[in-house]
């Protein structure tokens, strides 16, 4: 009998194996039983919600639809995403029975689909004052096909008659977590005929793998080259039960943006930015079976924690082709199991040869931020105000050399060693961390440096006091370097941005409050030498014309006045 359609509609996938996080509850309160409500729930639209509860090996279910009177039904699909082929169970009046769906939404009774399934029933209940249609049952863990479910609702508004046209449809694209529990073991990953691990490859402590990678003192990486392009590996972070760690396949060196990555509460994210709100659940969960297998996707994928271990497993294609490559981040919270809420306390790039099997670069960009953060807040918040301020007291303090202000002189070193510095670290920056800035922060750079060496040329080709073009040139000075400070604030206040949100907020705080240090040391510097000058300034007003300046004729020296 065709079914019209009957079950058309978007897929709803969830796993029945465990796996850690908060579990869902969007819809109103439903009890299982008297007393007992439901332990998860998801919703479609504010109509249609799902409720489920893992008991052991069961999972008791409920399929709710708001202000319908007619059948409901929901399928079990072999793909995901598709209707057909699927197992289904409707309820219509007061019956309730299963069906095949068959290609082309051929829908017949079939009693021998979904025996697993028990305590079905249909009716109408009011949940939180609405009345609903209530179809319920309880499927075993053991029956469903590598943990993962993929379901379509359907349902008619008023009518019993069924199969009939449905008056609606719907699903859910993301994975619903069942249980808040991970497994203590993995499945044994492909193993090929034994040999020895590739030249220059650190033979596995574990028999399952050939190679290993101690990345820091924590964390390290197992894996195996298989002769069909596909690499298998194991992330182990020791003792890190209190925190998540992520395994990411990039599509762009070892920027995390773009990359699919496999996290420890069990599911797969697409890192579309840096930012919490940018990574998104993709629908792939653990349960090491088949996802799409495509060189930025994980084929297998699972998650368990081993005696206090955060274990990640996952096989992916890199191909046979000579030189064929296969480019990780690695990145792990201490003590924060919240992810993405939380960055991680260490990252890591990693790259493995596909043909050869050992592992040939790693890149630690946490420890190289720290530097560039830490350089760039030293040479503008500690030695640029403190070069400025040589300049604007020190000339009548500290006399001249060869002819020259020794306060021009360290004003100039200071400034052009800044300058030096921060091209060399903004390339550094621009080499090692492209993509990762926000903020504006690359475009701020790029300008204070074109601005920063403009000020430097402008200094070092300074015309004569008598020249006609001093006071263009102190004019331009004074705007440049007030312009260049300026914008050096803003830099700092856009690093410090991403600083806290690409890596920890700790790193942030730390740099903010070296950077604060440094602008009121500066500050009151400046204003204890603006103070004293002006004192100075206004003793030489009330002095004969030829004690004025610096230095003053010292005491006790005698002074001989010829009259005229």
């Amino acid at each position: 009998m065709k079914g019209n359609n009957i079950l058309h509609t978007l897929s709803l996938a969830f796993l029945v194996t465990r796996a850690s996080g908060i579990c869902p509850s969007e819809a109103p309160s439903f009890d299982r039983e008297a007393g007992t409500p439901y332990s998860c729930s998801s919703s479609t639209t504010d109509d249609v919600h799902l409720y489920w509860t893992v008991d052991g090996a069961a999972v008791h279910m409920a399929l709710t639809a708001k202000d319908v009177s007619g059948w409901l039904s929901i399928g079990f699909a072999e793909t995901r995403g598709r209707m057909d082929p699927a197992d289904s169970l409707s309820g219509y009046g007061m019956n309730v029975s299963t069906q095949k769906l068959l290609p082309g939404y051929d829908v017949s009774e079939d009693n021998t689909v979904l025996t697993d399934i028990t305590n079905r029933e249909i009716s109408t209940l009011t949940i939180g004052g609405e009345s609903y249609r209530v179809l319920r049952f309880t499927r075993t863990v053991a029956s469903i096909p590598s943990g993962v479910l993929s379901v379509n609702y359907a349902f008619h508004s008023t009518s019993n008659t069924f199969p009939s046209i449905h008056t609606s449809r719907g699903g859910w694209k993301s994975d619903l977590q069942l249980d808040s529990t991970l497994p203590t073991s993995l499945p044994t990953p492909t193993t090929e005929a034994p040999t020895g691990p590739p030249a220059g490859c650190t033979p596995s402590t574990l028999p399952e793998f050939r190679c290993m990678e101690t990345i820091d003192t924590k964390t390290v990486l197992h894996w195996t080259t298989l002769s069909n392009g596909t690499v298998d590996a194991q992330l182990v972070v020791a003792q890190n039960s209190a925190g998540w760690c992520s395994v990411g396949l990039p599509i762009n060196g070892f920027d995390m943006i773009g990359a699919k990555a496999l996290v420890s509460d069990g599911l797969i994210y697409d890192m579309n930015g840096k930012t919490s709100a940018s990574i998104v659940q993709t629908g792939d969960r653990g349960g090491f079976r088949q996802v799409a297998a495509t060189t930025r996707s994980f084929r297998k994928a699972a998650v368990a924690q081993v005696s206090g271990d955060q274990v990640l497993r996952f096989s992916t294609d890199v191909g046979t082709a000579a030189g064929a490559q296969l480019s990780l981040i690695v990145g792990y919270h201490g003590s924060s199991s919240a992810f993405p809420a939380t960055i991680h306390s260490a990252r890591y790039g990693l790259r493995v040869s596909a043909t050869g099997g050992g592992l040939e670069a790693i890149a630690d960009n946490t420890e190289k931020v720290k530097a560039h953060s830490g350089v760039m807040v030293a040479v503008w918040a500690y030695v640029v105000p403190f070069a400025i301020l040589l300049k604007r007291f020190g000339t009548d303090l500290l006399g001249t050399v060869w002819g020259y202000p020794v306060a021009f002189i360290l004003h100039g070193v200071l400034m052009l060693g800044s300058a030096i510095t921060t091209s060399i670290f903004s390339a550094v920056a621009f080499k090692e961390f492209r993509g990762d800035a926000q903020h504006y922060h690359k475009e701020l750079g790029n300008a204070l440096l074109v601005v920063m060496w403009v000020q430097v040329v402008l200094g070092l080709a300074a015309p004569a006091k008598d020249s006609q073009l001093r006071i263009p040139f102190v004019v331009s000075h004074t705007v440049l370097g007030i312009a260049s400070f300026g914008m050096a604030i803003g830099q700092m206040e856009s690093g410090l941005r991403n600083v806290e949100e690409l890596y920890t907020e700790s790193m942030k705080k730390n740099l903010f409050g070296a950077m604060m240090v440094g602008l009121c040391c500066s500050a009151v510097s400046w204003l204890i030498f603006f103070v004293m000058k002006k004192m100075c300034t206004r003793r030489m007003a009330v002095l004969p014309d030829e004690n004025k300046g610096f230095p003053q004729i010292p005491r006790g020296e005698e002074v001989t006045t010829t009259v005229v």
